[in-house]
């Protein structure tokens, strides 16, 4: 049961306030005996399965999960988690295959990049093209503003139509006492916070008004080589199909590569080290490079319905049962890439078959406490996380239950398969910002 074990705090802490230390165990016996390592298994193995075709929204991997985790959901005895009498939330998304080019102007000299090799660059503007021409180039260091923590790298620097090129991840701050540790005061030291996800520095530059943003890859900081931002953004991507068709986002979002990064400083008399060294203070400022992007982005553009996946344990307490802790999971994956050779299939057992299989047992197991929880129990398995926390995002904006009845999201990405020696990656977040991973 090592698979299992991590399980019991869950437990414990839903249901200490509700049992006497003595009885506890007793009590818990049955809904432990719901999760098992073949249990979750099986979910596994069906979710993973090649006929899943990797897990992809508005496919037929798309239909296949959501009937897969409804019907687990069904008999499991779970009751509809949607008010309006099903288990499911629609997701209206736009899908985007884009045909991007930039060039970097130094000058009298222009500078091709490559695409993918060199930068990746898509928008979340639903339009068939974007078009930027000589924006400025302005290196805002990891383009945070955060007021607890009094850190501001824009300053007073006017920052509208222009490119801005920034670090992923968030500033390493040292701590004063000890230079070789990081500042657990600033920015959660190791933790990354979501000042260091890429999707807020997309965010940031928009409400700044820029044109582009520009993030600089590094392995380290990302956790993860280029080769996946390759992958990941070179593919069809997915954006929430809103109103506005996403007009109030920045028209250009781009990744490049390290060293096609570093020669492009290089090229304009900056170097990356030193650059990236004078970020991780306070007093950093915004540097002009003194070179203008050209960024044209060419967008296929398709619209349809994705869904999260919703089930409802009611709370056994008549006051209480209107207060909801949810426990989430994304279903989706990279789904199948037709221009591979040989294996297509990205198919996703770990990220995020684990999670998904892991709500699925949770839930099992939570119908099998006695009494059951005062409180109302959700869970979720959410659309489209690879694409930038989407199903997630629109749950937040459209919740169906209050998000101020709404305690607590519990979600679960990745389950660690290694044993308790390696690392798993289980996080627990409120739901109100941007919800989960």
């Amino acid at each position: 049961m090592k698979l299992a074990r991590w399980f019991i705090a869950i437990f414990c802490a839903a249901a200490a306030s509700l049992f006497a230390a003595g009885e506890l165990a007793l009590r818990l016996q049955p809904a432990l005996e719901a999760i098992t390592p073949d249990g979750l298994l099986a979910h596994i193995k069906v979710l993973a399965s090649d006929e899943f075709e990797g897990r992809a929204p508005g496919t037929k991997g798309e239909e296949l999960s959501v009937k897969y985790i409804t019907d687990q959901f069904k008999q499991i005895g779970l009751k509809p988690g949607n008010p309006d009498g099903t288990y499911i939330q629609e997701v209206p998304l736009a899908g985007i295959k884009s045909e991007p080019r930039m060039s970097i102007a130094i000058g009298d000299k222009t500078i091709d990049l490559k695409y993918p090799d060199d930068f990746i660059a898509s928008s979340a503007r639903l339009q068939p093209e974007i078009k930027i021409d000589k924006s400025d180039v302005i290196f805002v260091g990891y383009g945070v503003v955060a007021p607890e923590y009094g850190w501001d790298d824009y300053k007073d620097a006017d920052v509208r139509g222009k490119a801005l090129l920034m670090l992923i991840g968030d500033p390493p701050v040292p701590d004063p006492k000890d230079p070789s540790k990081l500042d657990n005061k600033m920015f959660k030291g190791k933790a990354m916070t979501y000042y260091g996800r890429w999707t807020y520095k997309y965010e940031i530059a928009a409400q700044k008004g820029a044109a582009a943003a520009i993030i600089i890859h590094e392995t380290g900081p990302d956790g993860y080589p280029y080769s996946v931002v390759k992958t990941s953004w070179a593919k069809e991507n997915y954006e929430i199909d809103s109103p506005n068709k996403n007009m109030d986002t920045v028209a250009a979002r781009s990744w490049i590569a390290l060293d096609a990064a570093k020669k492009l400083l290089a090229d304009c008399g900056q170097n990356f080290d030193e650059l990236k060294n004078s970020a991780i203070t306070k007093e950093f400022r915004p540097v002009p490079l003194n070179v203008k992007a050209n960024i044209e982005i060419k967008q296929q553009i398709r619209s349809f319905k994705s869904h999260n996946v919703i089930g409802k344990l009611e709370g056994s307490d008549q006051k209480l049962r209107d207060e909801y802790v949810i426990y989430t999971a994304h279903w989706d994956h990279l789904g199948r890439h037709p221009e591979l050779q040989g294996d297509q299939i990205f198919n996703g057992a770990i990220d995020n078959a684990s999670g998904v299989a892991s709500v699925i047992q949770l839930a099992a197991a939570f119908t099998k406490l006695n009494p059951p929880p005062k409180r109302s129990i959700l869970f979720m398995s959410t659309t489209a996380e690879e694409a930038g926390l989407l199903g997630a995002k629109f749950y937040a904006e459209h919740p169906l239950y209050p998000l101020e009845k709404t305690l607590a999201d519990i979600n679960i990405d990745t389950v660690n398969p290694w044993g308790k020696r390696a690392t798993s990656k289980t996080s627990a977040t409120t739901i109100q910002h941007s919800m989960i991973c």
